[in-house]
């Protein structure tokens, strides 16, 4: 057995982080963002940390690591074609924004058992920037502790466009002044499932949360969360055969419309919501059995 002194060991873990992804074997595992750091070969450490998470994305971050931020900045728009996290555990705003008029701030387009997670982000269209959040392709996205808002599409839009399940985890986020907050509509022949949990859509001018489909399943649960004040629109809405939206122990109020179905979609409630204070359509919609 070959045995490694402590000075190697470092020499070695310094040379590694020094190399290029292809030198280094695939990348880090875990890299780190500062608004004080710089794009360059061999940044993501701690002590020299690099600029944007675009950049560790392409140049730095293996499939499967971790990207942490640490310390409130801009980090720019990010397309995201592997499996990555991007985290912000409370160090302060760590902005994206979409580059341009019609742009995105997270776009997602990886494979079909990739999995990304988002967290502690604020995602700024400053309303110009079409989607906040624009997932295309993976096995799942988690976003937590999010703020996305100002976008004139969509603040999230999931809608994957491949032949597998994908899955989507909202919990603790707002998404607000969009056009719609939270919405699912799968583009290929794999079903969408989403759950959103202690989270808000406010001031969006469609829909709140939007569960629609043409073709695969689409299917939103709500529990725990709020839908008020869609200015031109609906709280709740579901549209086309196979699009399915459930909701639990939520507030819904201050739209111009409670809930809408469309085309034959299915809203469903599990009979402990609040919804109240619409322009219109506030009966109970139809009940799931509560076990």
């Amino acid at each position: 057995m070959i045995k490694m002194n402590l000075f190697t060991a470092t020499a070695l873990a310094s040379l590694l982080l020094a190399l290029s992804p292809a030198e280094a074997a695939g990348g880090a595992a875990r890299a780190w963002v500062s608004g004080h750091g710089t794009d360059a070969a061999g940044c993501g450490a701690p002590t020299n940390p690099c600029r944007t998470f675009q950049y560790v994305h392409d140049n730095i971050i293996a499939a499967g690591g971790e990207i942490d931020v640490l310390d409130p900045a801009g980090y720019g728009a990010v397309t995201i074609t592997k499996a990555v996290s991007i985290v912000n555990d409370g160090v302060g705003v760590a902005g994206v924004q979409a580059a341009s008029s019609g742009g995105y701030g997270v776009v997602i387009n990886g494979g079909p058992n990739d999995v990304i997670s988002l967290r502690g982000l604020t995602i700024e269209g400053a309303g110009l920037g079409a989607e906040g959040v624009k997932f295309v392709g993976g096995a799942s996205l988690t976003i937590e502790n999010c703020v996305v808002r100002h976008f004139t599409e969509a603040g999230i839009d999931f809608a994957p466009a491949g032949s597998n399940l994908s899955r989507l985890v909202v919990s603790k986020s707002t998404s607000s002044d969009n056009a719609d907050g939270i919405a699912i509509d799968p583009q290929g022949s794999g079903a969408a499932e989403a759950t959103v949990l202690d989270s808000v859509a406010a001031n969006n001018s469609n829909v709140g949360f939007f569960s629609a489909t043409t073709g695969a399943s689409a299917t939103m649960t709500v529990i725990r969360s709020a839908a008020v004040n869609s200015s031109g629109g609906t709280g709740l809405s579901a549209f086309g055969s196979g699009a399915t939206l459930r909701v639990g122990q939520s507030t819904v109020t201050g739209n111009v419309a409670g809930w809408t179905t469309t085309s034959g979609g299915v809203l469903a409630s599990y009979g402990d919501n609040y919804i109240d204070g619409n322009g219109g359509n506030e009966a109970a919609p139809p009940s799931v059995a509560r076990k």
